[in-house]
């Protein structure tokens, strides 16, 4: 499959609120991709897919795992990519960074699904 269709096949999977299936498609594009910049985005947003399923399901020690590397991966996430807004998947991750801990138990947290991808 191409770049643009598991792109594609992402940002479905995602806006169906299919993370785990959004979370491999968009791992996949990341094996795919040769820009480190673009790495970088579809690395974030693999993780932001992980990051709701690990919250939905509780799984808080695999939440915190993934707050070791999404504030950095964050700091160049852009507003847009593939005509894709990215601003308020950023805020959500920001959102969730702020609120979980990074050892111990965490609070209840709402607003755990995450935002559709959706064009600028």
């Amino acid at each position: 499959m191409n770049n643009h269709n598991l792109w594609l096949k992402a940002v479905g999977e995602h806006n169906n609120g299919e993370y785990f299936a959004a979370h491999e498609t968009f791992e996949d594009l990341w094996l795919e991709t040769d820009n480190r910049e673009e790495k970088d985005i579809v690395q974030t947003l693999a993780q932001a897919d992980a990051l709701a399923v690990h919250i939905q399901t509780g799984n808080e020690r695999a939440a915190q795992r993934l707050m070791r590397q999404l504030p950095e991966l964050l700091q160049n996430f852009p507003d847009t990519y593939r005509d894709i807004n990215l601003v308020e998947m950023r805020e959500w991750v920001a959102d969730m960074i702020s609120r979980i801990p990074r050892h111990g138990k965490f609070p209840e947290i709402f607003n755990k699904v995450p935002p559709k991808l959706l064009d600028s």
